[in-house]
This record gives C-alpha cells, structure tokens and sequence, in this order.
C-alpha cells in the first residue's frame, strides 16, 4: 500500500441508476473514469463499482443493482474541487446525467 499525504481527500459516493438505464449507465461510466484517469493528475483514484450479486454467493443486505459507487481519492480538497468544476465531471452530468435519479438537477448522491 502506498502512504498518502495527510493531506489526500478519499471519499465514497452512491449515485442510484434510472431503471431501464443499466447498459447506457455502464458505458458512460467506463468513459468517466478512463477520463478522469488521463487527465486529472491529482485524482489519485477513481473507481465506479457497480455492485453484481456472483451465483452462489449471498451479501447481506442485498446488493442494489440499480446502484454505482464511487470510490475516490483526491491529492487534497483544491483537487476535488477542479474535479467537479472541471470538463471530465460537468460534462459526464451534462451528457449522462438523465441516467441518474436527480435532486436538484444533479446525480442524486448518498
């Protein structure tokens, strides 16, 4: 494991999935984090996990497949910041935010 600045911002984001919407949802989302990988060198991690239930395999509670979880580490606070006001972000929600269940006109996040 690497050591990260005290500094580093992690953070873990669920966004909720219009149904119908799956297919659309996992290749926008495969186009997000290569993105966000190429060009934002202070997201030091990004990953979105759509949850899948393996046979034979239980989880408790039950998996929500209409779920994405983002798992995400940032350099520092300034770093997220440009993150979500930066092109890669705005323009994902622009482009894919109507896949997402909204508040306020934005991914609804928990």
């Amino acid at each position: 494991m690497t050591p990260l600045s005290k500094h580093a911002l992690h953070l873990t984001s669920t966004w909720f999935i219009r149904p119908g919407c799956e297919t659309q949802v996992d290749r926008a989302l495969d186009g997000l984090v290569a993105d966000v990988q190429a060009q934002e060198p202070d997201t030091l991690v990004y990953m979105a996990h759509r949850p899948v239930q393996p046979q034979g395999l239980t989880a408790l509670p039950p998996s929500d497949p209409h779920s994405v979880l983002f798992f995400e580490v940032y350099r520092d606070v300034a770093a997220f910041q440009r993150h979500v006001a930066g092109p890669v972000f705005s323009q994902f929600v622009a482009r894919h935010g109507d896949l997402f269940v909204a508040a306020n006109g934005k991914p609804f996040t928990f």
